[in-house]
């Protein structure tokens, strides 16, 4: 704190916190409380001037009014970090009266000098004039050059931090499009004027207590709310891909998203420990809920794969059996594949565990395929028998299909079976043939297929 007084003034000390007249060789206070319960609990004083018969003069174009101390009080002048606080002790005989001239509306500063008094003329943007006078010997200096600093500085600086928060109000009106891509544009355009508001400021003091700075501080703060906000935003619309992609059974780009969707629920995690926001908690929470999507997802495909065939190994009919097989090998594959081409395992399940699973998946696949052609071709054969070509060629025809879907399974996973499927096949076709050419009974087919009828047996577990 800095006082501009003279010599025979009273103290900063005593202009702060007095109260009560003086007599005839004392300076009295203020009258109904000292001047320190005027200013808020984090203001900061620079200057003080104070007088004791000239008190404070108010202006405007249609009047003027002086508000001068009573008998034995002060009119005070306190220029503090965030405005220029006047107080007249006693004005009138009806207690104190205080104006407050924030810096914001400060528009110009003069001062002008006489035989026994100097003073200081403040112009607002209002369109108001406030004159105030001290004693000629009172070097008003440091305090006009102050108060001229702080006018342009916070001028400056309100005029940037304005800017701020149009544009966060641009962030909230984006998120609430769920336009993120715009949002951030907004944030970032508000980051950069709070940053030029962070240049300005040392131009009136470095002390980052100073109402300028918390005035950045507070708009700073409100962007990094935003900033915030967005991050948590973006993390539940990645969370919500992720699960359509799981639900689709993509499950990389389900990974992919999910991972997103922790990283920004992380950044949100930082900004809200940095400044103890009260959303700190649902945050960690949202994050540790993605977590366990991530450790469920990883584990998905080869539970899904598992349980198909699980499901095909329990069924009780060759043609249920081969669908749930045909769906286990198709989940088995895909869980063999996804960690293809990562630098590091993702998904559950060894690589050459999962190939020997393979292996007898499509065994136990061609197995039921070929009880369910060996109930075909038996079909097929009594009907031939029984003088009925055209249904028997039709019943070869879907034993010869279910053959064709083993091999074809078989081609690629396990090159082994083909022989002995094909040789199937070619029985098959002969069976069709001879059933296209045969016009009654007479014809009777004997190959390798299995016997009896296998929509009643249960599959081996062989």
């Amino acid at each position: 704190m800095l006082a501009s007084q003279d010599e025979n003034a009273i103290s900063d000390e005593e202009l702060l916190t007095g109260t009560g007249s003086g007599g005839v060789f004392a300076s009295g206070y203020l009258h109904d409380k000292p001047l320190i319960e005027y200013l808020g609990a984090a203001e900061r004083v620079a200057f003080l001037l104070s007088n004791k018969k000239k008190g404070v003069r108010r202006e405007t174009d249609a009047d003027a009014t002086v508000f001068t101390p009573g008998d034995g009080y002060q009119a005070i002048a306190a220029i503090t970090d965030t405005r220029v606080l006047f107080v007249v002790g006693d004005s009138n005989g009806t207690g104190d009266t205080s104006f407050a001239v924030p810096y914001t509306e400060i528009e110009d500063v003069k001062t002008r000098s006489g035989m026994l008094t100097k003073g200081i003329d403040i112009w607002t943007t209002e369109g108001v004039k406030w004159r105030f006078a001290v004693r000629s010997t009172v070097d008003i200096e440091p305090a006009v050059e102050y108060l001229e600093r702080a006018a342009v500085v916070w001028s400056r600086v309100e005029s940037q931090l304005r800017h701020a928060r149009k544009h966060l109000v641009e962030v909230d009106e984006c998120l609430s499009d769920d336009d993120h891509d715009s949002a951030r544009a907004a944030a970032s355009t508000a980051r950069d004027h709070v940053e030029e508001a962070q240049r300005k400021a040392p131009e009136l003091t470095t002390n980052r207590d100073d109402a300028v700075w918390e005035r950045v501080h507070e708009v700073e703060q409100r962007l990094d709310a935003s900033v915030m906000t967005i991050h948590v935003s973006r993390a539940e619309q990645h969370a919500t891909e992720a699960n359509a992609e799981w639900r689709q059974e993509q499950y990389n780009n389900a990974y992919d998203a999910f991972l997103q969707a922790r990283a920004q629920y992380e950044r949100a995690l930082d900004i809200a420990r940095e400044h103890d926001f009260p959303d700190e908690s649902d945050i960690r929470e949202s994050a540790d809920t993605v977590t366990q999507s991530l450790d469920h997802l990883s584990k998905s495909p080869l539970r899904r794969a598992e349980t198909a065939f699980e499901r095909a190994r329990d069924a009780d009919a060759p043609a249920v059996a081969a669908e749930q097989f045909e769906v286990a090998l198709e989940r088995y594959q895909t869980a063999l594949v996804l960690d293809w081409g990562s630098d590091e395992q993702r998904f559950a399940g060894d690589s050459d565990e999962l190939r020997e699973t393979i292996e007898r998946v499509v065994d136990e696949l061609v197995h039921a395929r070929r009880l369910l052609a060996a109930y075909h071709l038996a079909a097929g054969t009594r009907l031939l028998a029984s003088g009925h070509p055209d249904a028997a060629q039709g019943a070869c025809t879907n034993a010869h299909t279910e053959i064709e879907h083993a091999l074809t399974v078989a081609k690629e996973l396990k090159p082994g079976l083909r022989p002995m499927l094909e040789a199937s096949a070619d029985t098959l076709a002969r069976c069709i043939d001879a059933a296209a050419t045969t016009d009654d009974d007479g014809f009777e087919f004997v190959g390798d297929m299995a016997d009896g009828d296998p929509r009643t047996r249960r599959l081996s577990d062989d």
